[in-house]
């Protein structure tokens, strides 16, 4: 709480200090009277709001006038950090947001008058005047106000015109927070396209958006490609008449698709100059069993411990063999002993299976690639693959695995297949920390933020710590939709991602309700407040919060309950 007051004493002393730098331009301005009414006419002033008083950049200043006081039922003026506006130049209307409002320390007028100055971010524009609604709206401003100008106050139609994209591919999610009647859209094109992110904290509606904004699209779009990493289990009952739902029970990974980094993170468990040394054998190994797999092929010098080569782990275990019995020492054949028993173990442990199938080993990469991404669609464009009955050991190469495979086969396919990966729990796979995760798997989100619009993959991270989620990733998203956050870290975290003309919505996160969120970037036409669409109840995701009060109500009578749970626990039957 101290904290936050030395800000907040901070933030109005920074504002007093502009302020008090404006108060002789202001005082002009109020001598100068109506003298802007006549600038620019339109036709009526019963909106007028105030004058510009200064404009630098992209930022303006704007006196309000002062018979805005109350209007004649009492209420206060409708201006609040949101709030849109308008100016008319001799060629366009240009429209801003309010990003600020301050009462300033009193001027030298012998009268003590007070002024109430509106900070502005300035938007974009229509290429027609004051009055006109033929226009489309564009971001960027060719024409800037000019002093004295006057301000209005928007209609219905100018938050349409503004929010809404009339010639483009767009989907309605919800309704913007001025007007509920008129629908918030994101540009599906510039929304996949350039990588977006849903942040905010547990219980402020990030699933539901995920299922909603997903929904929106795919409803337009039937036939998109999108691959969804559930880690709570929480999308099957969301999209489930659009889903493939993939567990460790029909989930196919087998050991041959991992490279040197992800089989050594599952298969070595020594540490320091042992791990190298198992290191160096393991790859020497699996790199012999590929070339056993596939003969005397004019390929087999091509192939390399990274290649997505199919072995058998008889065979590997047959290498060690042969290779520890050429050695003397008991020393030297441990590493080989090590890595057979670890093998062994795997083959043997049931939670293991999706990776470690039987004895019996194909190339069915085919099969696996066409399960993954929905190839064909049939009905069923999103793929969830539910990480919840995952081993934890090796849950980060799992991760690392499906973001790697899902780059390469854009890379290799030439953009002919678009892609959308969806990361829950981003910040477990990607932390700022590099101590905190498997690196290989922040390497591969990493290189699809960075490159996959190039090659058709786009990125969806979704998190509740975007403090924790590595930097240089989350900025790679030029979309970014923010919802409750109560943590200052993470508004900070947040507030630093945004663009300048989204600072002052920044403020509201920690006040939003459930279910609506702060928009910002290429994916929407301006920042704006978004109230998201309500899911019906057969469609929200099962990420609700458990409710003590009803399940203490009563005792628990279902006969063999404890039983019950125990045999699903040993057979991981969720």
């Amino acid at each position: 709480m101290a904290k936050a007051t030395a800000d907040l004493s901070m933030r109005l002393e920074e504002v007093s200090s502009t302020n008090r730098s404006l108060t002789a331009e202001i005082d002009r301005h109020r001598r100068l009277g109506d003298i802007g009414r006549d600038l620019h006419p339109v036709k009526t002033f019963s909106d007028r709001l105030g004058r510009i008083v200064a404009v630098s950049g992209s930022q303006a200043i704007m006196l309000l006038d002062d018979d805005l006081d109350r209007d004649e039922g009492d209420q206060p003026t409708p201006l609040q950090i949101g709030s849109l506006v308008k100016m008319g130049t001799p060629y366009t209307t240009v429209y801003g947001i309010v990003s600020g409002l301050s009462i300033p320390v009193p001027s030298t007028d012998p009268n003590n008058e007070t002024y109430r100055i509106v900070e502005l971010e300035l938007l974009g524009e229509t290429s027609v005047g004051l009055g006109n609604r033929d226009s489309t709206f564009q971001r960027g401003v060719s024409y800037f106000p000019s002093l004295a100008d006057n301000v209005f106050a928007t209609t219905a139609d100018d938050l349409a015109n503004v929010y809404t994209f009339p010639t483009k591919s767009a989907v309605p999610i919800g309704s913007i927070h001025q007007d509920r009647t008129i629908p918030a859209y994101v540009v599906t094109d510039d929304l996949l396209g350039k990588h977006f992110a849903i942040l905010g904290t547990t219980g402020a509606g990030k699933s539901c958006a995920v299922a909603l904004i997903l929904r929106a699209i795919l409803s337009e779009h039937p036939n998109g490609h999108v691959l969804l990493l559930d880690v709570h289990n929480e999308y099957s009952k969301a999209l489930g008449d659009a889903a493939e739902v993939l567990d460790p029970g029909t989930l196919q990974i087998p050991y041959w698709l991992l490279n040197s980094e992800e089989i050594e993170e599952i298969v070595i468990n020594s540490d320091g100059q042992d791990a190298e040394v198992e290191a160096a054998i393991l790859n020497e190994v699996i790199v012999a069993a590929k070339r056993q797999f596939v003969g005397d092929g004019k390929n087999a010098g091509r192939i390399t411990v990274d290649a997505p080569v199919p072995y058998r782990l008889g065979e590997v275990a047959r290498i060690l063999d042969e290779t520890a019995g050429r050695l003397d020492r008991p020393r030297d054949v441990a590493p080989y002993m090590r890595l057979k028993a670890r093998f062994a173990a795997l083959q043997a442990d049931p939670r293991f299976d999706f990776m470690f199938p039987g004895l019996s080993v194909r190339d069915n990469m085919a099969q696996i690639i066409s399960q993954l991404f929905r190839i064909p669609v049939a009905g069923k464009p999103v793929t969830i693959v539910d990480l919840s009955g995952v081993p934890s050991e090796i849950i980060n190469v799992v991760v690392s695995v499906l973001c790697r495979m899902t780059f390469d086969f854009a890379l290799w396919s030439e953009r002919s297949m678009p892609m959308l990966l969806v990361c829950e729990e981003a910040h477990r796979y990607a932390p700022t920390d590099s101590g905190r995760g498997f690196e290989p798997t922040k390497r591969a989100l990493s290189q699809i933020a960075k490159e996959g619009r190039k090659y058709g993959v786009s990125l969806c991270l979704v998190s509740q710590r975007p403090s924790e989620l590595a930097a240089e990733i989350l900025s790679q998203c030029n979309t970014v939709f923010a919802l409750r956050m109560s943590n200052q870290k993470d508004q900070d975290f947040v507030r630093s991602a945004m663009s300048e003309s989204a600072i002052g919505l920044m403020d509201f996160l920690p006040s939003l309700r459930n279910a609506e969120a702060i928009a910002v970037g290429e994916g929407v036409s301006v920042p704006m407040r978004v109230c998201f669409d309500e899911l019906p109840n057969d469609e929200r995701p099962m990420s609700g919060t458990a409710s003590f009060s009803s399940g203490w109500s009563q005792d628990i009578e279902v006969e063999r309950f404890v039983e019950r749970v125990i045999e699903r626990w040993r057979h991981r039957q969720r």
